[in-house]
């Protein structure tokens, strides 16, 4: 099997198996059940993926790749404190709500090496966060009076709160939807 082949596999695979996590769970995350839906023996899928752990940790860097580089993106490539804040907010409860139940409620419980590993790519990216926040209240863009730091620990415990709670996903998001604008609002941050 030709190198490209192999990686093309395995990216399959787990596209599969992280699939079949967001809809059935961790629990649900079947190998032999993976093997037939990638039209794989089980032999050959452990010679790609190595062990159901690895094929884990995958997953947990594909959902927070999915779910926090990209919603983060905002802060990146925006200047306008509203307008930055607002997308992150749609973005993020309108997709990765689930993927984030998934790692926090299943994968962090049964795996937690893999958290820590999440962790750490976790922390350069609310870095990029702090720095913009900070840099539009240097900019008087955002209240003056208020500790950046504070306010976004703040928010990272309210989502760790909400989702760690067996809320359905919809009650979820509109948990985190009032709590977040609030804490936004209270920035100095307009929102639509």
């Amino acid at each position: 099997m030709a190198k490209s082949d192999k990686v093309e596999i395995q990216e399959r695979v787990t596209k599969v198996a992280m699939d079949m996590m967001l809809k059935f769970g961790l629990k649900g995350l079947n190998m032999v059940e993976l093997a037939r839906e990638c039209g794989l023996a089980k032999a050959t899928l452990y010679k790609i993926i190595g062990t159901k752990e690895d094929l884990v940790r995958e997953i947990a860097f594909e959902i927070f790749n999915v779910n926090m580089i990209k919603i983060l993106e905002p802060y990146k490539s925006n200047n306008d404190p509203a307008k930055a804040t607002q997308e992150f907010l749609d973005n993020y409860l309108s997709y990765a709500i689930a993927g984030q139940k998934v790692l926090i409620q299943q994968i962090y419980k049964e795996y937690p090496l893999i958290e820590k590993d999440v962790d750490e790519k976790y922390e350069d990216e609310i870095n990029i966060v702090y720095a913009k926040y900070t840099e539009w209240q240097e900019q008087g863009l955002i209240r003056q009076d208020i500790n950046v730091e504070y306010c976004i620990d703040a928010l990272e415990s309210l989502n760790d709160i909400y989702i760690t709670r067996h809320y359905s996903e919809e009650e979820t998001i509109n948990r985190l939807r009032a709590a977040f604008r609030c804490m936004i609002m209270g920035m100095g941050i307009p929102l639509k």
